[in-house]
């Protein structure tokens, strides 16, 4: 009796507790939120919220730069600087000379990955091509021939120039879209939220056809800071299913899950901190409705900005410290009596704003 007496009381002791810091915490708040400087105070001093994103944006711009240091060297500077001279060369009137200010650094990130051998096939010709294209039209200065000797010097081990340039093309290149606006319309309303699935393996090569789909989202320089982690062993994605918060009582069920991460060390500005969520975001969307139409159903999981659950997934994943979670995805095939919420969408007039 007296033991359960102890617990009823210390439990009371802690609600108290918890009570009295949510009031102070609100008072604190309401005068951090008056500015800026006050705001920055209260995250430093009160709040610990923040510091894995900051951590993790530190470690993404040390290793933006240091390709050599790294210990898995990526190429993320250099798609940046091609998507740049790709927008010099589509300009209209297009500038005799640009590009001078960054072309020497592409050349010797060029030269850098190649060496590394971080660079794949198909991102090689890219950069080939937009790289030979632009020293065939742009004109000449110091800078634009020393960075064209160091880009012949680096292509040299290289095979012979490739058949299908992929250099900037003209829109009418592009063939018209034979999906009709309805059926499209279709696809994303029947696209729903589902997490009653059978048991039934979900064959993974219908996964990487929908994530093939995926990356052609638009992305913020062509950076693509993301990756896909598949786990289509259901024992697997039932672990995994389980880190988030909000999938208790249906992770049981999981089949297959899919984490999405993206990649900090892809920016070398914090003002770029939050492309990670945009183009993870626009990728993902079209491997849902890639995957509906493989007659997969799927259900989007949010991911906890909370420490604990941050570094389970980390370890599970063995992510580096600028690589960060974005969401997980469960896969599989409906479950014919399991229900769904219905969910009802907003309409135009909540969620349109017209200029007057």
């Amino acid at each position: 009796m007296k033991h359960i007496l102890k617990k009823i009381l210390s439990r009371k002791i802690i609600n108290r507790l918890k009570i009295m810091l949510t009031y102070v915490d609100k008072k604190i708040i309401s005068i951090a939120r008056r500015s800026q400087w006050l705001a920055g105070l209260y995250y430093f001093i009160v709040s610990s919220q923040f510091r894995r994103e900051m951590h993790a944006v530190l470690n993404g711009r040390f290793h933006f730069d240091n390709v050599k240091d790294s210990n898995k060297p990526h190429t993320f500077m250099l798609r940046r600087n091609i998507h740049r001279i790709e927008k010099g060369l589509c300009m209209v009137p297009r500038k005799p000379i640009f590009a001078v200010d960054y072309i020497e650094e592409t050349v010797r990130k060029f030269e850098t990955c190649m060496s590394l051998q971080c660079i794949e096939d198909t991102e090689y010709e890219w950069v080939h091509d937009v790289l030979e294209h632009y020293f065939s039209v742009v004109g000449q200065t110091s800078e634009i021939n020393t960075a064209k000797k160091i880009f012949d010097r680096t292509r040299k081990n290289i095979k012979g120039a490739l058949k299908n340039k992929k250099i900037p093309f003209a829109y009418k290149r592009i063939d018209a879209v034979g999906i009709k606006f309805d059926d499209f319309k279709t696809l994303c309303e029947n696209r729903h939220s589902v997490r009653w699935f059978k048991s039934k393996r979900v064959p993974i090569h219908l996964i990487e056809q929908s994530i093939e789909v995926a990356v052609t989202a638009p992305s913020a320089c062509n950076r693509q800071p993301f990756k896909f982690h598949i786990f289509d062993d259901p024992k697997q994605a039932k672990i995994i299913g389980s880190i988030p918060m909000g999938t208790a009582g249906f992770a049981e069920n999981f089949q297959c899950v899919i984490v999405v991460v993206a990649d900090l060390s892809a920016y070398p500005f914090e003002k770029d901190r939050h492309i990670i969520y945009i183009d993870s975001s626009l990728a993902t969307m079209q491997l849902l409705l890639a995957l509906e139409l493989h007659d997969l159903s799927s259900c989007v999981i949010n991911w906890p900005d909370i420490e604990r659950h941050e570094r389970q997934m980390a370890e599970k994943l063995e992510l580096e410290s600028y690589q960060r979670p974005i969401m997980l995805i469960s896969v599989g095939y409906g479950e014919a009596e399991g229900m769904i919420p219905f969910s009802d969408k907003k309409t135009l007039k909540n969620v349109v704003w017209t200029a007057k």
